[in-house]
C-alpha cells in the first residue's frame, strides 16, 4: 500500500550537530515536542535521528554521539516537488520524513520537512456476548 499525499504534512525542522550526545537529542525532542531531528556536520545536513532510533539502541545516552545512531544518507527533496512525487519518494525509500530544501544565491536553505503521519488502524470491536 502506498503513501497517500493526504497523509503528508509540512513541519518545522530542529537541527542538532552529529557530535552531540543522545541525551542532548532526547532533551531537544522533548523541549520542542518533536519526534525527529535533522543531524548536521559542520552545518551541513547529513542525516535524521528519531525517537525510535534512540529507543532501539540500548546505549549510554551521555557517551554516544547522535552521529553514531542517525539514519543516513540523508534523502531530501526540493521545494517544488509535488505531493504525489513526495509520496512516491517516501514509498520507494521507505521513509516517513523528507527534508525540503530551496535555493538561494548563497546555496541551499532548509525550508521544512515533509512528514508522513502514521495512520492508525481502526480498532476491532468485538460483538457483545450478553
Amino acid at each position: 500500500m502506498g503513501t497517500d499525499a493526504r497523509e503528508i504534512g509540512v513541519r518545522d525542522v530542529i537541527t542538532i550537530d552529529g557530535g552531540k550526545s543522545v541525551r542532548s537529542a532526547s532533551s531537544l525532542m522533548g523541549y520542542f515536542k518533536v519526534d525527529s531531528l535533522l543531524v548536521t556536520k559542520d552545518i551541513h545536513p547529513v542525516g535524521i535521528v528519531t525517537k525510535r532510533d534512540i529507543e532501539r539502541r540500548k546505549t549510554d545516552p551521555d557517551l554516544v554521539d547522535i552521529g553514531k545512531i542517525m539514519s543516513e544518507p540523508l534523502i531530501w527533496t526540493r521545494y517544488n516537488t509535488t505531493l504525489t512525487e513526495v509520496a512516491e519518494i517516501m514509498d520507494i525509500e521507505k521513509i516517513r520524513r523528507l527534508p525540503i530544501f530551496g535555493n538561494l544565491s548563497s546555496g541551499p536553505i532548509l525550508l521544512g520537512m515533509f512528514v508522513r503521519e502514521r495512520v492508525s488502524e481502526p480498532k476491532k470491536v468485538e460483538p457483545d456476548q450478553s
